[in-house]
């Protein structure tokens, strides 16, 4: 059965390189990433032809008949490609974090692979004599794109570790000098439950798409090299040097044994384009090292130039399955000669820049020799980078939630991640927002730590290497600690313009543009929250594109002060009034959302209050620029109900919108927000609903909300001489049909039941209070 892989829509099994993986698990999407950028950028094509013509021109010079019996490729064992390396750890603080150590030795693995320097006497008899050395040593370079000193390794705290995959490649160095690779958490934000290992840029792609050149790979693989099972790096770095699959440019594999069928990877149409591994349909899963379906009776005749006689290159006649280029579940042992004298094609060409990588000049410039281009630069002994992590749970590096937020009393786990060297010693200093100490410790991974006085808290950190000296950071907003007691819900309102602004903070996790803040527009002044979620990178007129950060999987916070809502024994509203619009028409791509949570546990846990999207968030339609509110029309109300579980006396609400992308681009391939600003105003708890708590009155004003309506109605009035208020309803015939009074104390809402209005039509509301008549119409639908 042929089984098609796309990088967004895995659903297959296979088996890979010397370990076998998961149900739907992928070992590498370098073939259909391909696939998806040639439908893109036609101009990779024109890039595919130059360069096999240079591996063409590049291969008449060697006499292939002879791979059997020496290397044609280099003058001596002592010819090497020297290629500098930058590795990008893309994580969220969870067991994704790589220490140097895994890192180094991911290197030294490589450099074991690539210049034979392992046990290889497994191979079978029949391709011993094939066996290519491709004499390629990776250095993890000493100096970065910006001149400074470096280990080679960069952290990035990012959502794009889950998922982000091209997107998540902003930490790139020039890929014309550095060879990048990136670990994060999960590749391909698609697949539930499945696994893609791995997949790289071949030249033509990387030549058209520089921005993604490189490899990206689960982190969970980095020890899958070869000196133990499969050899994940190895196999991609076989891709960046425009080595293909044994089976050809495809995903589409036969299971064990299966014999070709018609559309899948069959022995004729399929083809790596090196002549000294057999064809193959590939394998699935299985270690059939004799397969022979494609390989029996195979032979290259090579016309000779020079001597006027042709040579006939019997190969062997069953696949190379232990190669690195293969899928089947065998040990990976090798690279073929033929594969070898390809790839050096490769990095002898000027596409993508693979021959400036090991230039003398390049060398010099990332660090790997010293001036003289002969003697190689020792890995320097740089200070640590600090880093670390706050989590509200066990306090392990590999458990928990990130959080910025806590309550008085609460445990929080400070987890050292610092870099660059090994830390034998941290110092940990913290205050509250009195600036009075609250601990210091020593741990060098974790320090639990609880505080009980409002406000921000700081950290200062003192990260000391191995004979590399200390780094101290501070960390100024490390952690919100909320109020002890809760805030009086009943007539409270957040109108973002008063002191009780400060006690609700606002979180930019990810540091980037999209986010919470202040704004100086609201529906009564000039005040008000707004979430910043137009995409400013995104011109398409221009035909400009973000090429990395797009928001997928981004979130941003913002809480409430700790709210006593034990007063409301019936019924409470959660109320405020918003505008929003969105960039997109195509209700599709409007995928914005806004999640409401609640917690009366002091923030331990949170419970889901409401999830608002589409026309329950956006109000004012679709904008091509920036949106903002201009007039009270274009805010609508909205009411959330409160369950009788969160109306305690100490009860925290917490808004967290999540931006989100469109579906790539039909031309660029490109996502990008497809969301505009959003506005948040007068925020209250209530027992009459947002239409009637949010209504602001002058004196001696009245008013009927909501209106139109199709249940209750509220008279709302405000009366300085506290008056009794006579409310008179009639329909269009002048009947009465409900009459009640009420004592006007301050701002009071006269309940109109919908029982006495249920007769959809319009009614005439007179109410009187004191002196003052006021009649007004109220529509009922």
């Amino acid at each position: 059965m042929k089984k098609n892989f796309s990088l967004f829509l895995l659903l297959a099994a296979v088996l890979f390189a010397g370990r076998t993986f998961a149900q739907n698990t992928v070992p590498c999407a370098t073939d259909d990433m391909r696939e998806k950028y040639k439908l893109q950028h036609p101009e990779i094509a024109v890039y595919e032809k130059q360069l096999e013509s240079e591996i063409t021109n590049y291969l008449s010079k060697k006499d292939l008949s002879n791979f059997r019996t020496t290397s044609v490729l280099h003058n001596s064992d002592s010819d090497y490609y020297d290629i500098p390396v930058a590795v990008h750890v893309m994580h969220e603080y969870g067991a994704e974090v790589i220490n140097d150590k895994s890192i180094y030795a991911l290197i030294s693995e490589m450099n074991r692979f690539y210049s034979l320097q392992f046990d290889n006497s497994g191979v079978v008899p029949e391709f011993k004599q094939y066996i290519g050395k491709p004499r390629f040593r990776f250095h993890l370079a000493t100096i970065d794109p910006n001149g400074q000193p470096t280990k080679g390794i960069t952290h990035h705290f990012t959502y794009l570790a889950t998922g982000g995959d091209d997107q998540a490649k902003m930490d790139q160095w020039p890929p014309t000098s550095y060879m990048n690779i990136w670990f994060e958490q999960r590749i391909g934000a698609a697949i539930a439950g499945g696994i893609i290992v791995a997949y790289a840029t071949q030249p033509p792609e990387a030549a058209a798409l520089p921005f993604y050149d490189g490899i990206i790979c689960n982190y969970s693989f980095i020890n899958d090299t070869v000196g133990h099972a499969g050899g994940s790096i190895d196999h991609e770095t076989g891709h960046i040097m425009n080595l293909y699959h044994t089976f050809g440019q495809t995903n589409n594999t036969m299971t064990a044994g299966q014999s070709p069928v018609t559309g899948n990877c069959d022995c004729t149409t399929c083809s790596d384009l090196v002549d000294d591994t057999p064809p193959t349909g590939g394998q699935l899963g299985g270690c059939n090292l004799y397969d022979t379906i494609c390989a029996t009776n195979y032979f290259k005749l090579y016309p000779s130039s020079v001597s006027g006689v042709d040579s006939l290159v019997d190969y062997p006649d069953t696949s190379n399955e232990q190669n690195i280029m293969n899928y089947a579940d065998c040990s990976k042992l090798m690279f073929t000669k033929g594969q070898v004298a390809r790839m050096h094609a490769a990095i002898n060409s000027p596409v993508a820049g693979r021959s400036n990588l090991w230039s003398p000049a390049n060398l010099i410039f990332t660090g790997v020799v010293e001036s003289d281009s002969v003697t190689f630069v020792p890995t320097p002994d740089l200070p640590p980078i600090v880093d670390y992590a706050v989590k509200n749970s066990t306090g392990s590096a590999s458990s928990g939630t990130y959080t910025k937020f806590t309550c008085p009393g609460v445990q929080l786990a400070f987890i050292n991640e610092s870099y660059q060297d090994t830390v034998t010693a941290v110092n940990w200093t913290f205050t509250n927002s009195a600036a009075i100490p609250e601990t210091t410790g020593t741990a060098t991974t974790i320090v639990k730590n609880s505080f009980n006085d409002p406000g921000w808290v700081s950290v200062t950190i003192a990260a000391t290497g191995n004979n590399s000296g200390t780094t101290t950071a501070t960390d100024s907003r490390a952690v919100f600690v909320a109020d002890n007691a809760g805030t009086p819900g009943d007539g409270y309102f957040m109108e973002f313009n008063n002191s009780d602004t400060a006690k609700w903070p606002m979180f930019n996790y990810y540091n980037n543009e999209f986010k919470w803040k202040l704004a100086n527009v609201g529906y009564y002044d000039n005040s008000c929250i707004m979430y910043t979620g137009y995409d400013t990178r995104l011109n398409p007129s221009l035909g400009v594109y973000p090429l990395t950060g797009t928001p997928l999987g981004d979130f941003d916070d913002f809480f409430s002060v700790p709210m006593d809502l034990s007063s409301f024994t019936d019924t409470c509203n959660l109320n405020f009034l918003y505008s929003a619009a969105t960039r997109s028409s195509n209700s599709i791509d409007i995928n914005d959302t806004l999640e409401i949570d609640y917690s009366t546990n002091r923030s331990l846990s949170w419970a889901p209050l409401k999830y608002l999207s589409k026309s329950s968030l956006i109000n004012k339609g679709s904008l091509s620029i920036p949106y903002a509110p201009l007039y009270q029309g274009d805010w609508a109300p909205q009411t959330v109900g409160i369950p009788a579980a969160a109306r305690t006396n100490y009860v925290i609400f917490r808004f967290r919108y999540r931006p989100n992308v469109t579906a790539p681009d039909a031309i660029t391939g490109q996502t990008y927000s497809s969301g505009n600003n959003f506005y948040m105003d007068r925020i209250n708890f209530s027992r009459t609903p947002a239409s009637v708590s949010s209504v602001k009155l002058n004196s001696m004003d009245v008013a009927v909300v909501p209106n139109p309506t199709n249940g209750d109605a509220y008279v709302v009035i405000k009366d300085v001489n506290n008056a009794t208020a006579q409310v008179n309803v009639t329909d269009i015939t002048g009947e009465v049909v409900y009459t009640t009074s009420q004592q006007v104390n301050g701002e009071t809402h006269v309940l109109i039941p919908h029982s006495a209005i249920s007769v959809p039509g319009l009614y005439m509301v007179q109410t009187v209070t004191g002196s003052q008549v006021r009649t007004q119409k109220l529509v009922v639908e």
